[in-house]
């Protein structure tokens, strides 16, 4: 676990678990923890889908000010540091892997899908 001896200074705040948009006046940055859950101790499962660039900076805000609604849902703890649920890698390897290492070392490169955003 990340920052495990540290604990003692400062504890691990619920906080920590928000997902969404954080900005800093006009920086906006997506915090995704629901992608990462192992690295809080956590067994991987698959996230959901991005959320879309929809939402307003008043949004964005209204959202932080009501961050326990927007909380990462966290499930079983680790048995073993790199845990994922069952349909974890079969997930993985067909978004990820594919884009990033060629099936055979003759096929051309594939690229990723064109993403379908929020209407």
């Amino acid at each position: 676990m990340p920052y495990g001896d540290h604990r003692v200074v400062r504890a691990f705040d619920l906080i920590s678990c928000f997902q969404g948009e954080l900005r800093w006046g006009p920086i906006v940055v997506t915090h995704r923890p629901e992608r990462v859950v192992r690295q809080f101790g956590y067994v991987q499962t698959i996230p959901p889908p991005p959320i879309g660039p929809t939402l307003s900076f008043e949004d964005m805000d209204d959202r932080w000010m009501h961050y326990l609604d927007h909380l990462a849902a966290v499930g079983q703890i680790c048995v073993e540091h790199d845990q994922c649920a069952t349909d974890y890698m079969d997930w993985f390897f067909g978004i990820s892997h594919p884009f990033i290492t060629p099936t055979q070392a003759v096929d051309p490169p594939k690229h990723p899908p064109i993403p379908q955003h929020e209407t």
